[in-house]
């Protein structure tokens, strides 16, 4: 035995070992980092602004366009509806900051041209050749025109006639409505007592009210309807009047008529009207009698029947 320091030799690698160590230099010597290339980054924003100036137009809007960006150069592919849609969206996008270039593979086509498959007939609505007459009718809502009316007082001093008055229409539609009455007539007055008419009586009431309306939704409506208001009356004396009686003037008064109408339209714009209603209201009446002032009522309820034609204004 030899006095002195021991020398210790390292102990032989396992190939196991090795291998680790091999596999750990490499990768720790392999590794970098990720760099973005800033051309990239460029062309993506340019495509964020072209796709958003294209959804921002009110023609282009909706339409689906696809957007791509390579170094500047956009490309649109997609379907519009036209050539100049085409043009437009090239336009636009050739506007955009940092397009150096546009190119266009949009595909121009009708929308309506849709291909179905093999043996389905496409839905189609059937036409009435009354449609664009109710159509255009009902776009229409306010008509004036004129009337013939005959009337026939229930009070035996009013005597029956035949005049022409003003005729309106509100509305054309089904249900529940506006309505107004316009049922003016004039009647000769006369009393038992006097030797003949005292004079003429003129009734105009203004009338507004509700109405429901059926209508088959081509040309015709039926109605009916319950209107009141304020009748504006006046008086004509007769010269001629001779005997103790002799009328001076009449007073407004309440008014209110139910009744049924018809219409049938003639065209876009015209329209026919027959009316019967029965109109209701009590005027007071001035009479000097005898050399005396008598205030007397008047039953001037009248069923009027009218037939007249409209104009529709809008």
């Amino acid at each position: 035995m030899t006095d002195g320091p021991m020398t210790e030799y390292p102990r032989q690698m396992t190939p196991l070992w090795a291998a680790l160590l091999v596999v750990v230099t490499t990768a720790a010597g392999c590794q970098r980092p990720v760099q973005v290339q800033p051309q990239a980054v460029e062309d993506a924003q340019v495509g964020v602004r072209v796709k958003t100036a294209l959804v921002n137009d009110p023609q282009l809007g909706p339409r689906v366009i696809e957007v791509r960006v390579t170094r500047g150069l956009v490309i649109l592919s997609g379907l519009v509806n036209s050539a100049e849609e085409a043009t437009r969206a090239v336009d636009l996008a050739r506007a955009v900051a940092g397009v150096s270039d546009v190119r266009s593979q949009l595909v121009v086509r009708q929308p309506s041209a849709i291909e179905l498959p093999a043996g389905v007939e496409p839905l189609q609505r059937p036409v009435r050749p009354n449609d664009e007459t109710s159509l255009a009718s009902q776009r229409r809502r306010l008509a004036i025109g004129a009337s013939v009316n005959t009337q026939q007082a229930s009070d035996e001093s009013l005597a029956a006639g035949t005049t022409v008055g003003p005729l309106f229409r509100l509305g054309s539609g089904r249900g529940v409505g506006l309505t107004v009455g316009l049922s003016w007539f004039n009647a000769d007055l006369a009393l038992p007592s006097s030797p003949g008419p005292l004079g003429r009586i003129t009734i105009r009431p203004v009338m507004a009210g509700l109405g429901y309306t059926f209508t088959d939704g081509a040309r015709w409506s039926l109605g009916a309807s319950m209107v009141g208001g304020l009748s504006f009356n006046s008086f004509t004396l007769e010269e001629s009047t001779a005997g103790d009686v002799l009328a001076l003037e009449v007073d407004n008064s309440l008014a209110i008529r139910p009744g049924v109408s018809l219409w049938l339209d003639l065209n876009s714009r015209a329209a026919l009207n027959v009316f019967s209603g029965y109109v209701i209201t009590r005027p007071q009446m001035t009479f000097l009698e005898n050399g005396q002032f008598v205030r007397r009522s008047v039953r001037a309820d009248t069923a009027v029947f009218n037939v007249g034609m409209v104009y529709k204004l809008f």
